[in-house]
């Protein structure tokens, strides 16, 4: 279908603010996986590996206690506002992470993971909500997909740079200097990150009558409970946390197979990591191309069992001694990603784009409260797995549960597109 010439102007038009929109994100994101990878793989070494799932535990719970407050200030405030406000607070955050890191007080870097779950409870709706301000419905898939390749970079750009900033000795330092330029790259991109904030468009809000969510995570829970009603977007959200919970166990198994099983280096056992986010950025390019808002389900049960037989095949190799071992492994996680793109970014469009325009802050709010409640417990499943088996046995266990959840997948799309009132895909291949 061609697009007006309108059209195709407010997309050009809209190209300087999203680019101050994607540069604060990409910030955020990277300083917030650098962190966090730092301190995991600090953490894995110093033999405390239960402190990823403690970590995840606490990034999580904010999600899942204030997620209603963070959809009531996107639909009640313009989100250029509570965009700017919370990148402040991710300065106070990185100021508490770089003392935690700079003494290794674990107390203090946890506060500062708990803090910056928190920060990004309140900036998620904001900014996701602030894409079909700027673009019209029929590019809102695109515009993901750009926005989640170069937030999929900052993902694994931050994710390789930590192992590499900790493995570096470049002065003899009384901290080892790994840790210091840790502490100094967090505090520069977290001012850098307040600044792009002010670039991004202002949009006067049109949800200035919403009543306060009082009841909390209450309400996060009604509202979720409430999409089956729209049987399409619960699926996405069901699909969007389920993506969630089985990528974070996949990074966390990772680290502990890299360090702890396969005794790599940091800068090693972080580039398996990167391998499975630089596949996402592929596969989130592939899925702009193979799917819209109003046609998606067709993809979901195949990425989900593609997703799962690549992360059986890591844990596979990663259990067999063999000579290009960490070669087979990256390439086997990258292709996990990549069917991982192209499962999650349909969903990302379509949550989004569905709801009315002064109800998208909620609606995001509560896909943020189910993701984030997935991740709490994929915290807890990750604990107790890595206390009973071994890393690669736990990721052939995650490819196991890939692949069975296709099956699941194919039977949510057939009811999910039999009751969407707004077309299907069966409809739009009839």
């Amino acid at each position: 279908m061609r697009k007006k010439p309108e059209e195709r102007q407010e997309v050009r038009a809209a190209r300087s603010r999203f680019a101050a929109m994607a540069a604060t994100y990409f910030l955020g994101v990277f300083n917030d996986n650098f962190f966090k990878q730092a301190a995991l793989l600090l953490a894995v070494a110093a033999g405390l590996s239960g402190l990823q799932g403690k970590a995840t535990m606490l990034f999580s719970l904010p999600f899942i206690l204030f997620s209603a407050y963070g959809g009531w200030l996107a639909d009640r405030f313009p989100k250029r506002q509570v965009i700017i406000g919370v990148k402040f607070l991710e300065v106070i955050a990185m100021v508490m992470g770089a003392y935690g890191i700079l003494t290794l007080s674990w107390t203090w870097i946890l506060a500062m993971v708990a803090l910056m779950g928190l920060q990004s409870t309140f900036f998620g709706p904001a900014l996701n909500g602030s894409i079909p301000e700027l673009y019209p419905s029929w590019y809102v898939t695109k515009a993901n997909a750009f926005l989640k390749l170069v937030t999929t970079s900052a993902i694994l750009l931050g994710m390789a740079a930590a192992g590499i900033a900790l493995d570096q000795h470049w002065l003899e330092t009384e901290i080892p200097f790994g840790r210091v330029l840790v502490a100094v790259v967090v505090l520069l991109v977290a001012f850098t990150g307040v600044i792009t904030a002010f670039g991004i468009k202002r949009v006067e809000c049109s949800g200035n009558h919403v009543p306060f969510p009082w009841a909390g995570p209450l309400v996060s829970l009604k509202d979720s409970i409430n999409l089956y009603h729209d049987p399409p977007l619960l699926l996405a959200v069901v699909g969007d946390t389920y993506f969630y919970f089985l990528s974070l166990i996949a990074v966390m198994v990772i680290n502990t197979m890299g360090i702890s099983e396969l005794h790599m280096s940091a800068t090693a056992t972080s580039l398996l990591a990167v391998s499975l986010m630089v596949g996402v950025c592929i596969g989130a390019l592939v899925a702009a191309r193979i799917t819209s808002p109003e046609r998606w389900s067709h993809v979901l049960a195949p990425a989900s069992f593609g997703m799962g037989i690549c992360l059986f095949a890591a844990g596979m190799v990663a259990g067999m001694e063999l000579d290009l071992r960490w070669l087979l492994l990256l390439l086997c996680l990258a292709g996990a990603g990549i069917c991982g793109g192209i499962f999650l970014i349909p969903f990302t469009a379509f949550i989004q784009v569905r709801p009315k325009q002064n109800q998208k802050g909620k609606i995001i709010a509560a896909a943020n409260f189910c993701a984030f409640s997935g991740m709490l417990v994929a915290g807890q499943v990750f604990t107790v797995f890595d206390s009973l088996f071994i890393p690669s046995f736990n990721m052939t266990i995650l490819g196991g549960f890939g692949m069975a959840s296709a099956f699941l997948f194919s039977i949510g799309a057939h009811v999910a597109n039999r009751f969407d009132p707004h077309g299907t895909d069966e409809e739009s291949n009839a």
